[in-house]
């Protein structure tokens, strides 16, 4: 099996490391989640990545925020609104508010996020789950806090933007 590839390993570290603090093993931690222990397992090995619905389930779970797990804030915030399910119409209507705010087109957006058009468009009428390694980069690229965008927040919190590095900056900061 292929290691997954989406750089989220800090999404699926935190959901580790919440399951250990709570002393639950992977089949009882699966079992809150609706997934399987070996899917689990898997997960924290590297090799499948978390949906969005599970990380909110983890979220409602720990009573910590999108933002923390996806490593905007080390706050954790009590005030985040506990939802059973995400609104993928309310998702759409931000993720197009955001696109919007910072002056794309879907096609660059879609550039962007490495996706088609297509699945922007799909991302924005709430036909289709967002990826979370692109909800984690749109989020990322704006400021907007995740956890407006899935609607556990009623605050539309902008974070500052986390600016990519690229390989020569990076070794430039490894020599400092």
């Amino acid at each position: 099996m292929e290691k997954y590839d989406r750089s989220l390993g800090i999404v699926e570290e935190k959901a580790r490391n919440i399951r250990i603090n709570a002393r639950l093993t992977q089949k009882e931690f699966g079992n809150i989640l609706g997934i399987s222990k070996s899917y689990l397992s898997d997960m924290e090995n590297g090799y499948k990545g978390l949906s969005i619905e599970y990380i909110n389930k983890i979220c409602n779970y720990a009573d910590v925020s999108f933002d923390f797990m996806f490593n905007f804030t080390n706050i954790v915030d009590k005030d985040i609104i506990k939802i059973e399910k995400i609104n993928l119409k309310l998702l759409g209507n931000n993720i197009k508010t955001i696109r919007k705010d910072l002056n794309l087109t879907q096609e660059k957006l879609a550039k962007e996020l490495n996706v088609s058009r297509s699945l922007v468009t799909h991302y924005e009428k709430g036909n289709r789950t967002i990826a979370t390694a692109d909800l984690k980069q749109i989020c990322e690229l704006s400021g907007y806090s995740a956890d407006w965008c899935v609607g556990k927040s009623a605050k539309c919190i902008k974070r500052e933007k986390t600016k990519k590095i690229k390989p020569k900056e990076f070794k430039e900061l490894m020599k400092s």
